[in-house]
């Protein structure tokens, strides 16, 4: 009698810790602008998850189309829809919805990428053990084509090589890191790399989900499309964040990821040598080099 009234007691405490240390609510901040027919689908499928949020809500960056119809489909119990004055970008639309938020976690999602049904499930299993959580994706366009990381714990020498796991879409956060943290306001792209290196050097525990486990949405006009057709100059704000970090990085990698940023598109430039003598100026021969022959690059796009 005296065995099994210890076995109770002992089994009652590990629930119990089970328990405390369970994170079980969370905060769903999605970020919109112009895309309410993208809302539609994001957040109806944020309000079928097999484990429901404590919160939602729809950070509208300044659109300067309505919303009414599309919010008018869901209960307006489920959600808190904000409406910024004047589009700020997406980094100040995820920091006002991390300032409201109440729960243990905070999950991201951009308003053209959509969640599988035991998406917020998945990942609150991960946080049992740690403190910021990724995981792989699916092209929506194309869902055969699938994006899956490995690698299992994201180190500062793993993410410092470039964010090779997902987009804001597929992060989840531990609200007290995230409000410690927040987003860099001054960035305009590579704003996730910047979060998760700020993640690891905070030494937090920052876990991959290796599975895919949304769809990523790539066809509509994207960052990519506006890299490919903006001038010279403007390559220097999407610089920003790895000047930021230079000293992490070091000289070749520093070199490294501005060659391959200033490069990036480099086939549906029209100004090709100008956007390569940019590249050998602010990171070196070698690097360029690298871009361009190490993918092969010159053949293919300069022997039209």
């Amino acid at each position: 009698m005296l065995y099994f009234v210890w076995e109770c007691s002992l089994a009652n405490t590990i629930t119990l810790n089970m328990e405390v240390k369970m994170p079980n609510t969370v905060s769903v901040v999605i970020t919109t602008h112009n895309r309410p027919d993208y809302l539609k689908e994001s957040l109806d499928a944020v309000l079928k998850q097999t484990v429901m949020p404590k919160e939602v809500f729809v950070i509208d960056d300044g659109s300067s189309v309505s919303y009414e119809e599309v919010l008018s489909l869901f209960p307006s119990e489920q959600f808190t829809y904000v409406k910024v004055p004047v589009a700020s970008g997406a980094n100040a639309a995820r920091n006002l919805g991390i300032s409201k938020s109440t729960s243990d976690i905070i999950a991201f999602l951009d308003d053209d990428d959509v969640w599988d049904n035991d998406y917020l499930e998945q990942h609150i299993a991960a946080h049992q053990n740690a403190d910021a959580v990724t995981c792989g994706y699916r092209f929506l366009e194309t869902p055969d084509k699938i994006h899956i990381n490995e690698t299992e714990v994201i180190t500062t020498d793993v993410i410092k090589k470039g964010n090779k796991f997902c987009g804001m879409s597929g992060v989840t956060c531990k609200a007290s890191l995230a409000k410690k943290l927040m987003f860099d306001e001054e960035l305009k792209n590579s704003q996730d790399w910047d979060f998760f290196v700020r993640i690891t050097l905070e030494d937090a525990v920052f876990r991959n989900i290796p599975k895919d486990i949304y769809f990523y949405r790539r066809g509509h006009v994207s960052i990519s499309t506006e890299v490919a057709n903006m001038p010279l100059e403007k390559v220097f704000p999407r610089l920003k964040a790895f000047k930021k970090h230079k000293a992490l990085l070091g000289k070749e990698a520093y070199n490294d990821r501005a060659a391959n940023q200033i490069l990036s598109q480099i086939g549906k430039k029209n100004n090709k040598l100008g956007w390569i003598g940019l590249s050998v100026k602010e990171a070196g021969l070698v690097a360029t080099a690298k871009v361009i022959l190490g993918k092969d690059r010159l053949r293919r796009k300069f022997g039209k």
